[in-house]
């Protein structure tokens, strides 16, 4: 069975300033240690994804991730998170290997980007709203005789921490209810929580892929941070419609 090879990273949080420190990490550093191991490991692949939260509220730390990534060998999708700022994104990647947002056909399978960044109270949370799921049903409809992967930053189902799923997706109901509409959706892959899960809901696999830098507890009540080192995830996705996941831990990386 042929598959397609995605490669998932998010909340790389990157500065201007290349020393630039997060909760006790280096995010620059933390980032090419993820890249590193990837190139390695799992590279070539037929696609890369950055889901979101790529810088922490410094626009000029997107040339750095452009940089970083411009000779992957493969197309690189993007798309923002709450730190993230939109316009400047849609500015600053607009030759390939990059794609900012839209949709991404490859074999029997097509990866949709959606903009969870429309904040509603400040704070961090996500939000679609009823035109970005209106043209969510309408392209899923579209895509009706292709496997779908839906990339979008927060979490559209519970991570069962109370601080965490204050700031996750505000009409995740809504969002639901569409992907539930489409048999066709065979998979959902967010970040946004800094930590692992992986559930199946209805058939469609729930993939939530640990940050490039440092992680928070899971199930913990407030934002307490993990001893988990940074990590990605590989999905590689089936001509039948399957999904095989994993995590990339980067076992023994120093904080």
């Amino acid at each position: 069975m042929h598959t397609a090879r995605l490669l998932q990273f998010t909340d790389t949080h990157l500065f201007s300033d290349p020393q630039g420190s997060l909760r006790g990490t280096r995010t620059l550093e933390s980032l090419q240690a993820c890249l590193a191991n990837a190139r390695r490991r799992h590279l070539p692949a037929d696609l890369v994804a950055v889901t979101g939260d790529i810088v922490q509220d410094e626009p000029d730390a997107y040339g750095t991730l452009e940089l970083l990534l411009e000779d992957i060998d493969a197309p690189v999708l993007l798309i923002p998170g709450n730190h993230d700022v939109p316009a400047e994104m849609q500015r600053q990647f607009v030759r390939p290997p990059f794609q900012v947002g839209g949709t991404r056909e490859i074999g029997s399978w097509a990866v949709v980007m959606l903009d969870t960044s429309s904040e509603v109270s400040g704070r961090g949370e996500g939000r679609l709203g009823p035109e970005a799921l209106h043209l969510l049903a309408t392209e899923l409809g579209r895509l009706h005789r292709s496997h779908v992967l839906v990339l979008l930053h927060h979490p559209p189902v519970p991570m069962e921490a109370a601080g965490l799923d204050a700031l996750g997706l505000t009409d995740a109901a809504g969002f639901l209810e569409v992907i539930d509409a489409h048999p066709n959706v065979r998979g959902v892959a967010w970040g946004h929580a800094h930590q692992s899960l992986d559930l199946l809901r209805g058939g469609v696999r729930m993939m939530c892929t640990p940050a490039t830098c440092f992680q928070f507890q899971p199930r913990h009540p407030a934002f307490a941070i993990d001893d988990r080192p940074p990590g990605y995830r590989v999905i590689d996705l089936g001509d039948d419609g399957s999904i095989a996941t994993e995590v990339v831990w980067l076992e023994g990386y120093p904080r």
